[in-house]
């Protein structure tokens, strides 16, 4: 979420960038209602539809995508295009907009990238304890995990701790 939020704060620079420039040109912006804006506002892009050999078939794809407002950024006035350019930067910010907040929803749901990180060494250290023959939880009969005590008069020592922690306690000696 931290580097899509860096890529739209980027795209919002570079479409201050292109307002500055027509304010130096002394031009305003496109109207949101000018028949202008509301024409390259309306180019549909075409979904990406290739499966294998991505850099080649994804170049045609950015290539012909391209070509839709040639009208605007090839018409050789700069005008038309820095507007043509702030037009499609807004519509950038906003579809990145949307996929921060899609990846908002998905990280309450399934947390985040460190979260996934500590579920998979968790899942690694059960599995492995498992597997060295582990005794189970004298309170709940599930397998126990080797630990190492972190503080208290036991600390540094190793001891087994019921892998269904926190909703059980259990703890034994490792002798």
């Amino acid at each position: 979420m931290k580097l899509t939020d860096v890529a739209r704060a980027t795209l919002a620079e570079l479409a201050n960038d292109y307002l500055n420039w027509l304010l130096r040109n002394e031009s305003i912006p496109w109207s949101v209602h000018s028949p202008e804006y509301q024409e390259v506002n309306r180019i549909h892009l075409d979904s990406p539809e290739y499966k294998d050999d991505v850099l080649h078939k994804s170049s045609i794809h950015i290539l012909t995508q391209k070509h839709k407002f040639d009208k605007w950024l090839k018409s050789g006035d700069s005008l038309m295009y820095a507007n043509c350019m702030l037009v499609l930067c807004n519509r950038l910010i906003q579809m990145v907009s949307r996929q921060i907040e899609r990846q908002l929803d998905t990280f309450k749901i399934e947390g985040g990238f460190t979260e996934g990180l500590t579920a998979e060494r968790l899942a690694y250290r059960s599995q492995q304890s498992t597997q060295a023959g582990a005794p189970v939880c004298p309170r709940c009969g599930k397998p126990m995990i080797k630990r190492v005590a972190k503080k208290g008069i036991n600390s540094g020592k190793e001891f087994w701790s019921c892998s269904g922690y926190p909703e059980c306690n259990g703890t034994r000696k490792i002798e």
